[in-house]
């Protein structure tokens, strides 16, 4: 994301943290996932919300017109001063309205104290679905988003919270391009904003037991000065070792790496 679109994402940012007090932040988030899903879905018209060529006043007339009996005005409030922000792409825009749903949700879990149980549930089912490439490859299939959510919804319901099964049938049913997986990771991001502590993938050959995963965590919590919350992707192509990325930072000692940076340095 190019700096303009991200400054117009910490703007958007901006505007629904300042409505979390004056609404309901699930009623919110509801909207803006709303409104993101459809943006994700029609190319013309994202392209015509970011185009700075129409008039402010047109985009508003027409994200009224299309959403104005369907979602909380104070969710498309928000969206209305976003298609007035700068985006390098439109896409960017779709992003950031999403994050902004996302936000309002993790808003509305941390208001009732079960932010934290969202945020586990997330990752418990992030893990599974890399695990399982069979219930994987049927949320990657071109299956209608509908037969999606009721394969969630015949896994989930009941057993995890309301906020978790709106994230999760969002990301099975507008993925834009990326795996349910990597959407999921995205949303796990931004749950640990919200409870000010950051996420690390950490890359490993072989699962961790739950003792070496908490003492990795520890440690990588003490070497980055606060609480991080692990990510854990296992990939047996790594060989050994553990490739950690929080944020656009990257760190690895694993053997493949190793190798190839020895390759490299024979090649040159």
């Amino acid at each position: 994301m190019l700096q303009s679109s991200r400054n117009s994402l910490a703007l958007v940012l901006e505007d629904v943290n300042s409505t979390l007090n004056t609404a309901s932040p699930k009623v919110i988030g509801d909207g803006l996932l709303g409104i993101s899903g459809v943006l994700a879905e029609n190319v013309n018209f994202r392209k015509t919300l970011v185009d700075v060529a129409v008039a402010p006043e047109t985009k508003q007339s027409t994200l009224n017109a299309v959403f104005g009996t369907h979602v909380d005005d104070v969710a498309l409030q928000i969206v209305v001063r976003a298609a007035n922000r700068r985006f390098a792409r439109a896409q960017d825009f779709v992003t950031a309205v999403e994050t902004a749903g996302v936000t309002a949700i993790a808003a509305a879990a941390q208001a009732e104290g079960t932010l934290g149980q969202v945020e586990e549930e997330l990752f418990r089912f992030t893990r599974l679905l890399v695990s399982d490439h069979e219930l994987d490859g049927a949320f990657e299939s071109p299956a209608p988003a509908t037969a999606k959510r009721e394969l969630v919804s015949s896994l989930l319901a009941s057993r995890v919270s309301e906020y978790t099964l709106t994230l999760i049938h969002y990301a099975v049913s507008h993925p834009r391009g990326k795996r349910v997986s990597e959407t999921l990771e995205n949303f796990s991001q931004v749950l640990a904003f919200r409870q000010q502590r950051a996420v690390a993938d950490v890359t490993v050959a072989h699962p961790l037991t739950q003792e070496q995963e908490e003492r990795l965590a520890r440690a990588l919590s003490a070497s980055y000065g606060r609480e991080l919350v692990l990510n854990v992707h296992i990939d047996p192509n790594v060989v050994g070792g553990v490739r950690v990325q929080v944020g656009d930072e990257v760190t690895s000692s694993t053997i493949a790496d190793r190798i190839a940076d020895v390759r490299r340095r024979l090649a040159s």
